[in-house]
């Protein structure tokens, strides 16, 4: 190979590189990262707020066959339009009476009812699930689903999925199903009978789509002192019986405990958090900045950012629900923690 000799000095040879869309390693080499760097800073949503759009949505936004959803979508104003840059959060509601039309994405999405009862459900894949008041319902990637309230109140939960990761990926899409028939169920039983614990059919794997409430939290308040997390307190992951390992494979989702005027470790990790308050009231200092957190408030704690939980009640637990990338960083090696 021999060169023309015609490139005298680097201003030159750069302005050739990127005339023919190149670019020298040589530039900006010396602002490479020495550690991560948080995608945005700490965010707070309160409850009253979110409530407020989802009250005038339940008057003002028709919910039909195929029609729209009435979801508020968490928007961090440091991503795209997600709550993190892979993770989304919204609030939903479905009226007395109405059903959500059947489809599926590529997205894994999970719902932890805030309101509901024995006659608001979801189809997953022809399974029925129950959505009761502190239940979590996983719907995999690529699974059939929608949701059904026959009950007189209206139903209220929390949505969570891996959008922004299908989205940097280009694999983000929704197809609603053909049939017009909404109850597309195998089994009018809910799936949580149908399918105890870890039971399942010789030769299947075992199938868990509900997490019940009133099995979480006894688990929460027997936890043994042992086995409490120094930073994140009494702390349980909803695990899939399947596989032993987390949630999905790119997300998990978490339940912790802070006993009365407990206190957490500061520390940081790779991964991000995106907390919801379902029980008490207390705090996440967050890079020194304190997000104090009333019952149905959302916070979401960055990557690489320092934090750590404060429950500055003497007399009452504080409950949070929390959703992570945790598992997709540790698939690709890339999991760190610091404190």
């Amino acid at each position: 190979m021999t060169g023309t000799g015609r490139i005298t000095d680097l201003k030159t040879l750069d302005d050739l590189l990127e005339s023919e869309s190149m670019k020298g390693l040589w530039v900006g080499e010396d602002r490479l990262l020495v550690e991560p760097r948080p995608f945005g800073e700490p965010k707070l949503w309160k409850w009253s707020k979110i409530w407020e759009g989802l009250e005038a949505a339940a008057r003002l936004v028709p919910t039909n066959f195929k029609g729209s959803r009435r979801a508020i979508t968490l928007v961090h104003p440091d991503t795209a339009g997600g709550t993190s840059n892979t993770l989304v959060m919204a609030v939903q509601l479905v009226k007395a009476g109405e059903a959500v039309y059947a489809h599926r994405h590529t997205a894994a999405a999970m719902r932890f009812i805030l309101e509901g009862g024995k006659d608001t459900y979801t189809i997953t894949d022809g399974e029925k699930c129950v959505m009761e008041r502190g239940d979590l319902v996983v719907q995999p990637n690529g699974s059939w689903h929608n949701h059904i309230n026959e009950s007189d109140r209206d139903a209220v939960w929390i949505d969570a999925l891996d959008v922004g990761l299908m989205s940097m990926l280009r694999t983000m899409f929704q197809e609603p199903h053909p049939a017009e028939d909404v109850k597309l169920f195998n089994s009018a039983t809910d799936t949580t009978v149908r399918n105890p614990g870890s039971l399942a059919p010789p030769g299947s794997s075992a199938k868990r789509l509900v997490y019940k409430w009133r099995e979480t939290l006894p688990a929460l308040n027997e936890m043994l002192a042992e086995d409490k997390s120094p930073y994140d307190g009494r702390c349980l992951e909803y695990r899939d019986p399947a596989t032993g390992g987390p949630t999905f494979p790119t997300f998990s989702c978490w339940i912790q405990m802070l006993d009365p005027g407990e206190q957490t470790l500061l520390h940081r990790h790779t991964a991000n958090h995106l907390c919801h308050g379902f029980r008490g009231s207390g705090v996440i200092e967050v890079e020194g900045t304190e997000m104090a957190w009333d019952e149905g408030d959302f916070m979401v704690v960055p990557n690489w950012s320092w934090h750590r939980h404060i429950n500055r009640s003497d007399t009452e637990p504080a409950i949070l629900f929390s959703v992570t990338d945790r598992p997709l960083l540790e698939m690709l090696g890339l999991y760190r923690e610091q404190c």
